[in-house]
């Protein structure tokens, strides 16, 4: 009941590298569990763990209601115009997104756990980040990588990974929006390294960046 974005052409366009695509009939399925009680089905209730909606295919028999983008009550569904209700379905909307993150694995790190300088990435990067550093730790350089495949929410233990090190760099294909919102929510001072030129980012360029802060 939550919508996803799914940004893989970044990674095809910007990446340069090979890649494995996936045995479709080998992924897990998706299962979805539709309603069926009409005596009880109340089109806004919520799910304790997830927060979710209960899920009514349309047309079905006494399962009928209100969608669309004016705000609801809270379990009935029906149409709402007072402040206070917008205020509350606002914050639960919310919450739904953020307990999201109790699905979402924790973020691994290429190296120590803790050091000198953590390069994060996202996307098409990942290649160019991850040489960069191997080529620095066979130097003894305290560097690590961390590569995020969900942007939002964040895994749940990003923070405590972020606060492990003394300098965080995000080489990023843009002008900074993931360094931007790393240093808007946990309040850490990342360096951004951005590059808009329409190429993927050079070993080099990566290492002499990092070499900046060690």
């Amino acid at each position: 009941m939550t919508p996803v974005f799914y940004l893989s052409d970044g990674y095809l366009a910007n990446g340069a590298e090979p890649w494995r695509l996936p045995d479709i009939d080998k992924l897990p399925p998706i299962e979805i569990k539709f309603a069926d009680d009409p005596q009880n089905f109340l089109p806004y209730a919520r799910d304790e763990e997830t927060l979710s909606r209960p899920y009514a295919l349309p047309g079905t028999p006494g399962l009928e209601h209100r969608i669309g983008g004016i705000e609801k009550q809270h379990l009935t569904g029906n149409v709402n115009y007072d402040p206070e209700n917008h205020h509350f379905m606002v914050l639960l909307r919310q919450a739904k997104v953020d307990r999201a993150a109790q699905d979402i694995p924790d973020v691994e790190v290429f190296g120590e756990p803790s050091g000198k300088v953590l390069v994060l990435g996202w996307g098409s990067t990942y290649g160019s980040i991850t040489s960069a550093v191997e080529k620095l730790q066979r130097e003894g350089k305290s560097v690590s990588s961390a590569h995020l495949r969900h942007l939002n929410p964040f895994p749940k233990n990003l923070g405590d990974v972020l606060r492990s090190f003394e300098r965080v760099i995000i080489p990023e294909m843009n002008l900074g929006q993931l360094a931007t919102m790393i240093r808007a929510k946990y309040l850490v001072d990342a360096v951004p390294f951005s590059k808009v030129k329409g190429r993927p980012f050079q070993i080099r360029e990566i290492v002499r960046k990092v070499e900046e802060y060690l």
